[in-house]
Parts: C-alpha cells; sequence; structure tokens
C-alpha cells in the first residue's frame, strides 16, 4: 500500500491516476501513427528524387535533405518514445521527445509551405509545380504532411496534460466575520 501525502500543498505520490496514463498512452499511440506518417511523406520525396527531381537545381537536394530528415525525425520519434529524457534549460525543463515532435512539426509544415510557394506564379527557386501533378504524389504528400503535423500537435498537447504537476486539493479554510461599525444616519 503506497503512502500518500496529507499535506495539501503537495501532490500526493505513486502512480500517476489512470486518466493520465490513458493520456500519455494515446499520446504514445499518435506519436508512432505520426511517425509512420513521416516515413511515408520522406519516402515519397525519394521517390520524386529518384525519378527525375534529382537533375532540378536546388530542388533535388531539397528532397534528399526532406528525405534525410524524415528519416532522423521518424526513427527519433520512435526511439525517443518510451525513455523519459529531458533538457534543462535555465529554471525550464523539456521532454526530448517533445522537442523531437516540434521538430517534426516544424518540418511537415515546412514541406507543405514549400509546397505551396512551388505553386506559386514566381515558384520556389525558379521551379514550378502546376496542379497536383506529379500525381497521386503531390496529394498523398499533402495528406502525409498534414496529418503527421495534426497528429503530433494533439499528441503534444496530451503529454503535456500526462505530464504536468498535479494541484494541490483546495482547502476550505474559516475565515472570521469582519463586523463594520454601524453607519451614521447623516
Amino acid at each position: 500500500m503506497a503512502l500518500r501525502s496529507v499535506n495539501p500543498a503537495r501532490p500526493p505520490e505513486g502512480p500517476p491516476p489512470p486518466s493520465r496514463r490513458w493520456q500519455r498512452r494515446l499520446a504514445s499511440g499518435l506519436t508512432v501513427l505520426a511517425a509512420l506518417l513521416v516515413f511515408a511523406g520522406g519516402y515519397e520525396h525519394y521517390c520524386l528524387y529518384r525519378h527525375g527531381y534529382r537533375f532540378i537545381p536546388k530542388i533535388g537536394p531539397s528532397f534528399l535533405l526532406q528525405f534525410t530528415s524524415s528519416a532522423v525525425l521518424g526513427v527519433a520519434l520512435l526511439v525517443l518514445l518510451f525513455p523519459r529524457w529531458s533538457v534543462h534549460v535555465g529554471r525550464w525543463r523539456f521532454a526530448v521527445l517533445q522537442l523531437a515532435r516540434l521538430a517534426a512539426i516544424g518540418l511537415n509544415v515546412g514541406t507543405l509551405g514549400a509546397l505551396a510557394i512551388a505553386h506559386t506564379k514566381g515558384g520556389l527557386f525558379g521551379f514550378r509545380e502546376v496542379g497536383l501533378n506529379p500525381a497521386p504524389q503531390t496529394l498523398l504528400t499533402i495528406i502525409f504532411e498534414w496529418e503527421a503535423a495534426s497528429l503530433l500537435a494533439v499528441a503534444m498537447l496530451f503529454a503535456y496534460l500526462a505530464g504536468r504537476k498535479r494541484t494541490a486539493v483546495p482547502v476550505e479554510v474559516p475565515v472570521a466575520e469582519v463586523k463594520h461599525p454601524p453607519r451614521s444616519a447623516a
């Protein structure tokens, strides 16, 4: 039987309540799904790189960089899922997995931003995409990147909720009644 603190200013010790375990498991599951989507988005870029994009100046190396970044971040999301490492910066503490999730969101949103710029009149580095060509890779990339970023954002929220410190239970403290002097009728 675990001892619990009776001090209301100090949170009780022991295993987290079931709601926190559920939130942590949900965050882990969403992270695994998002890591698979990050891998899929990187693979799409690698396929496009192999089938001709490598000959386009600045765009080819960017596709190879996106593939490599996706592979590194996908592995990081899966490897960092279980150890509870954290980085201390001043008085702030950051979970390394949360930083990996944030980096993957940045990669996904950056990829979508680059794709959006490539569809503008000026294009990206002078390279312009039209419509959803090459099909279906462009549509698949949009779906993979958007879903991965969304799932990682939700996973970050649930991981934050599961990891935050419990607040003290409110205790009612009797307050002495204050008597005011009677008002004069002047």
